[in-house]
């Protein structure tokens, strides 16, 4: 039961990413005062574009940001797999997700934290955190608060200050490059208004999952093994990826002239528990894992969504942080092991991949969402993980 407070209680925040941002937003609509710091001198997101399951959807519609996203998005007619130029399969027909792209998904989610009152202060750099109750801070001494949350990300200073925690960090073979690029008048129309999972095997793995985002921008994640190192550079080697992926010479043109496109190898990240304290982790500090079924942002706003909800059941922090791991704890190890499997045995590529198990992520509802909220994004049978 939701207790009432005489005080607002107070929480400083590390990292203005989807995470950090969406934890922010949610504790600040339910009465917090919330600081959030970024590094950077702006608030923006560096990036290309993002496939949002319903998980996540759910999530975001308590906060309020779902509707821009549903009106603003994609959502794909199918997600259809294509290995050495045939299709081998097309799924997910009517399921609820849709395709954005970062920067705009960003810039709702910090319209929504400022709406909240979240008070963002840039060009400020977490250093650590006191299980105590206090964010360090590289140039401003400490801030302290009621509660710390560290989302800043996969290399997050917060986390590796913590040393009650334990990690366990997993690098793998396959790396990829992210790119936006325009959108050409052969690519426009339903036989394209779908993701598209390209793939290669042979002589080595090389993949391009093909999302649009919108009528006039294509969202490409152009994945191939570290140890093919002209297919893991940025700028794209047009020569390599279109030997590889003829029929789509026209796009991957556009991608070797695209700008702002970046390169990460797969990894996984796993932390236990997730809080020290009145200090906790949310987003990819916590959970890092492989891109291979893109799902890290989606679990991590999740996640961030459901902290809140927990924090609001009473008044004990430490008590709801250790409720609100128990309840995320199974969804969140399991997405990772499932991540890192297919990214291991490529078992995306010969598609029928989305099995109920592995629906299971994008199933989950987090439990800040009521049955009114779930009955806007309804699970064709096909999908139900139950």
């Amino acid at each position: 039961m939701t207790t009432q407070r005489t005080t607002a209680r107070h929480a400083e925040v590390a990292g203005a990413g989807f995470a950090g941002l969406t934890v922010a937003t949610a504790l600040a609509q339910r009465g917090w005062t919330v600081r959030l710091h970024e590094q950077n001198d702006d608030v923006r997101e560096f990036g290309a574009g993002i496939l949002l399951w319903r998980n996540a959807m759910l999530a975001l519609d308590v906060i309020g940001v779902a509707d821009a996203i549903r009106a603003d998005g994609v959502q794909p007619q199918y997600y259809e797999t294509s290995l050495d130029g045939s299709t081998v399969s097309a799924e997910l027909p009517g399921y609820p997700y849709w395709a954005i792209t970062r920067p705009r998904l960003h810039a709702l989610l910090a319209d929504a934290a400022r709406a909240a009152g979240v008070e963002i202060v840039t060009g400020s750099r977490a250093v650590g955190a006191d299980p105590a109750g206090a964010l360090l801070l590289a140039d401003a001494g400490q801030a302290e608060a009621d509660l710390v949350i560290g989302a800043d990300g996969a290399g997050s200073a917060v986390r590796d200050s913590l040393t009650d925690l334990a990690q366990e960090r997993k690098k793998y073979s396959d790396g990829v490059c992210r790119l936006l690029v325009p959108r050409p008048e052969a690519f426009r129309g339903e036989r394209w208004d779908r993701v598209i999972d390209f793939w290669t095997l042979e002589p080595d793995a090389m993949r391009i999952l093909f999302i649009p985002t919108g009528p006039d921008t294509i969202y490409l994640g152009m994945m191939a093994e570290t140890r093919n190192p002209r297919a893991s550079r940025i700028p794209i080697d047009v020569e390599v990826w279109s030997q590889r992926f003829p029929h789509l010479a026209q796009v991957i043109e556009l991608a070797g002239k695209a700008e702002g496109g970046r390169h990460d190898t797969y990894q996984t990240t796993r932390v236990t528990p997730w809080s020290a304290g009145r200090a906790v982790l949310v987003g990819d500090s916590a959970h890092a894992m492989c891109p291979a079924l893109g799902q890290g942002a989606s679990v991590g706003i999740v996640n961030a969504v459901d902290l809140a909800h927990a924090l609001e059941q009473g008044d004990d922090i430490e008590v709801s942080l250790a409720r609100w791991e128990a309840r995320e704890r199974r969804m969140t190890d399991d997405a990772q092991a499932r991540s890192a499997h297919m990214a291991a045995t490529r078992g995306l590529a010969r598609g029928s991949g989305f099995t109920p198990e592995l629906m299971e992520t994008a199933n989950f509802v987090s439990a800040a969402v009521s049955e009114e909220l779930q009955a806007r994004y309804p699970v064709p049978e096909a999908n139900r993980s139950w």
